[in-house]
């Protein structure tokens, strides 16, 4: 999700730029295929029709040709995207995200691009924990009893984008039909679940922009851009993370911007969670509050239990994994014993404890939430790991001398992320090498013979079940 704070830079002057060139430009046969190639050719996801990059790519250049020839002419139309259901916590509804067609995705990506060159004030310039350093570092300097803090969060924030409402601000700036009506069927296209009949499309209608599109969270910004704008000069500082808020300073401020927020995001058809709803609060910033799955409690930053809970419940859900389905696993993979499946269990733990980089991105728990300064809470978390081992018995009921620490995979993701204690996958480039990995995971026998092509498929398909798998430990903290 992007992330956006109150000092925007100054966009390109809308009279400087030829819309229909820039469009075409991003859309020709040349660029989708280019984008395919780079980005999609070897991801594993699969939309409605149910192909995947290697089953896409021996028919891309024609389809994407005649996707071109649609789009430059206005009459393209998306498929219906996949529904995927990604829980949150249990008291919540989860998270529908749209899952598009490996088609479409190239489509996605480029108007995410076209979209990016004109607005490029709201493209996203950190990750969320590089705003809770910026902030906690500002936070330290403030008096506790003079400064006071809102944090609170907006409704239902995608679901809730008024579509035309939106589609008319992107008009201001966006000078090219094309652009307008591709965008206006990017959102309108429903998402729908697995195996969905044609004629019951219908009955799965489009409301606010669709999540998990590659333009999901720029037309989400563009449509906040005047809010954003204006709480700038409201006397306080002001952060916001896509649906969530935080703003301090002096106590009337904050009470006039929370009261200017409000109103401002009624008028755009949003809405915050009410006070005491346990969403929003306003309070001293000697009072803990809550900001992206951070706990601040001044000078003290740590992770919200909840979201600490559901990292341990993910932790042991591996344990369970291994003792229910160990059986099942040693009769169908025949090539695998039990001390294969101890090592293979271990490497995985190891992984989702340390995280991991790809694509020169961090992912995992503590890739997220390295800017805690509650060290008590890694030991305590350690500890857990620890006791979960005191109840397997094929490990002699305790911890492993291999087992990773939570606490050191703070400090090397931090401070050494390449020093080789956090897997880096983007040092796995070769066929020989990806085989290499397959084999050591047991996701293929050692004698087996395969295709460049099948060893590149399960290699990602492995590497991208991992990633989503720590996503999810990260993705979540806030929703």
């Amino acid at each position: 999700m992007a992330p956006i704070q109150a000092n925007l830079s100054a966009s390109i002057p809308p009279e400087t730029v030829d819309h229909e060139a820039l469009f075409k430009t991003h859309f020709s046969p040349t660029a989708l295929e280019q984008a395919f190639k780079e980005k999609f050719a070897t991801t594993t996801g699969k939309g409605v029709d149910r192909l995947n990059g290697f089953q896409f790519a021996p028919r891309s250049a024609s389809e994407l040709e005649i996707t071109s020839s649609k789009i430059l002419a206005g009459h393209f139309r998306f498929s219906p995207y996949l529904e995927v259901l990604r829980p949150k916590a249990r008291d919540k509804h989860p998270r529908l995200i749209g899952i598009p067609t490996v088609r479409d995705r190239v489509v996605l990506r480029q108007l995410n691009k076209y979209l990016a060159t004109l607005y490029p004030e709201r493209v996203p310039k950190n990750v969320a924990s590089t705003y809770v350093r910026e902030l906690a570092a500002d936070l330290q300097a403030r008096p506790l009893d003079k400064t006071w803090v809102c944090s609170t969060d907006i409704q239902k924030f995608y679901d809730s984008i008024k579509q035309e409402r939106l589609l008319s601000v992107l008009a201001k700036r966006v000078k090219f039909d094309a652009a307008i009506r591709l965008i206006r069927h990017a959102i309108a296209t429903p998402t729908v679940p697995r195996n969905t009949r044609r004629n019951r499309h219908k009955d799965y209608p489009s409301a606010g922009v669709p999540q998990g599109l590659a333009i999901s969270n720029i037309l989400a910004s563009i449509y906040m851009q005047d809010v954003d704008e204006a709480m700038k000069g409201l006397g306080v500082v002001y952060y916001r993370y896509v649906d969530d808020v935080l703003m301090y300073g002096e106590h009337d401020a904050v009470h006039m911007a929370h009261k200017s927020l409000r109103a401002r995001l009624k008028y755009r058809g949003l809405a915050l969670h009410p006070l005491g709803s346990g969403k929003t609060q306003i309070e001293p910033l000697d009072k803990p509050f809550g900001y992206l799955g951070y706990t601040f409690q001044m000078p003290l930053i740590s992770v919200r239990p909840s979201t600490t809970e559901r990292f341990l419940q993910s932790i042991a859900a591996k344990f369970s994994d291994f003792s229910h389905n160990k059986t099942r696993r040693l009769e169908k993979f025949k090539y695998l014993n039990e001390e294969r499946l101890k090592e293979i269990f271990l490497l995985e733990l190891n992984e989702r404890i340390t995280g991991a980089i790809a694509q020169k991105r961090r992912y995992g728990w503590i890739a997220y939430f390295n800017q805690i300064s509650d060290l008590s809470l890694l030991h305590r978390l350690d500890a857990s790991i620890e006791n979960m081992f005191k109840r397997m018995k094929e490990f002699g009921n305790s911890p492993p001398s291999g087992l990773k620490k939570v606490r050191r995979a703070y400090y090397e993701m931090k401070l050494n992320p390449q020093g080789g204690y956090v897997r880096d996958y983007d040092r796995i480039s070769t066929i020989p090498e990806m085989l290499t990995f397959l084999v050591e995971r047991g996701r293929v026998a050692p004698d087996v013979t395969l295709t460049d092509t099948e060893i590149k498929e399960k290699y990602n398909k492995y590497v991208n079940h991992v990633l989503v798998a720590m996503h999810a430990d990260e993705g979540t903290v806030y929703g």
